[in-house]
């Protein structure tokens, strides 16, 4: 009788232990099922400002905590960017040039830029170790690479021009070749007497001495003060879903934020996530380049600067409004 009442207790144990597990599960399957999904275009799977926040987002669990799921799209930046948030098959673009998004804009896209992403520039332009070119002068009638025209590095390219001819030397040759490895090849083919980086791309090569820095982004006195990159969303979509973008602008502050005072753990993440192949001494001192001032979110700096380039550069036929400022940017997002 005794055995039979220890079974019959067991048997209640483990019937409540299964139900328990159940409503567990079932409670994850409820709690991922009411979180909002998020597409976002990223400009590329190792970029330290876009897709670094994102793994370290994911892994510590901020997108959780703020009741998101994130599926991160990696593109080629710039209009590819802009094209997949004004088409809505993306609710929010990272990292996009200023030109790019205004110029989308002033055609009636419904986007709105919600955040920056750098103020001055963290790109650095290389040339070969064996070259003749040393410092910023040589760069004088020089081929220098940009990826695309809109973006920042064909910001930054004009600005190295127009300092130079402020120094009463002849301007640089503006080469768009396209992302980091075609700049690259560019350069050893000859395309373009300098080429254009960001860390921790090619620093490896510059620690073996096979390439040397010539000019860094931080070196351009024009875009010292100005927000060159910004985060922008689909303004239809965040008008129904306003928690939801808050939600994540929350989790990616907290990763930038986390990701700049905790670099050994977070070269660890980025060397796992983006399956990195450089050596951790190169990519630790990608944190040589940044700084919570050049990362803050807000506000947008030097935007009458940049309208005015972007009309000089023939990306605007005029200047905007206040009405159509007060339209483009929207940072309340932010709170």
């Amino acid at each position: 009788m005794k055995k039979r009442s220890l079974n019959l207790r067991r048997r209640k144990l483990l019937a409540l232990a299964l139900l328990l597990a159940c409503l567990n599960g079932t409670s994850s399957v409820w709690a991922a099922a009411a979180r909002t999904k998020l597409i976002l275009v990223v400009p590329h799977r190792v970029f330290f400002t876009v897709a670094v926040p994102v793994y370290v987002a994911q892994e510590k669990g901020f997108y959780r905590e703020n009741n998101i799921d994130i599926d991160a799209v990696f593109t080629r930046g710039g209009g590819e960017n802009v094209q997949a948030v004004v088409s809505g098959d993306a609710q929010i673009g990272l990292s996009t040039g200023m030109f790019a998004v205004i110029g989308a804009f002033m055609k009636k896209a419904p986007i709105k830029i919600t955040a920056a992403e750098i103020t001055g520039m963290d790109s650095f332009w290389y040339v070969v170790g064996n070259s003749p070119i040393r410092r910023f002068e040589d760069l004088a009638g020089k081929k220098l690479a940009y990826s695309r025209p809109g973006s920042s590095t064909h910001m930054a390219v004009l600005a190295i021009s127009d300092q130079l001819k402020a120094k009463g030397l002849k301007p640089a040759e503006p080469v768009s070749l396209g992302g980091i490895p075609e700049s690259y090849t560019g350069v050893r083919t000859g395309q373009a007497d300098a080429g254009w980086s960001v860390p921790p791309f090619n620093l490896d090569r510059v620690e073996k001495g096979e390439l040397r820095v010539v000019m860094r982004g931080d070196e351009i006195t024009a875009l010292k003060e100005i927000t060159s990159r910004v985060h922008f969303i689909n303004s239809d979509y965040a008008a129904k879903n306003p928690h939801a973008v808050r939600g994540f602008f929350r989790a990616h502050q907290r990763a930038v934020e986390y990701m700049l005072d905790h670099k050994e753990e977070t070269t660890k993440i980025w060397i796992r996530k983006a399956d990195l192949k450089y050596p951790e001494t190169a990519v630790l001192k990608t944190w040589d380049f940044y700084s919570k001032p050049a990362m803050a979110a807000k506000p947008i700096r030097g935007l009458q600067q940049t309208i005015d380039d972007a009309i000089r550069f023939n990306f605007l036929k005029q200047p905007l409004t206040q009405a159509e400022i007060n339209s483009l940017i929207d940072l309340s997002y932010l709170q």
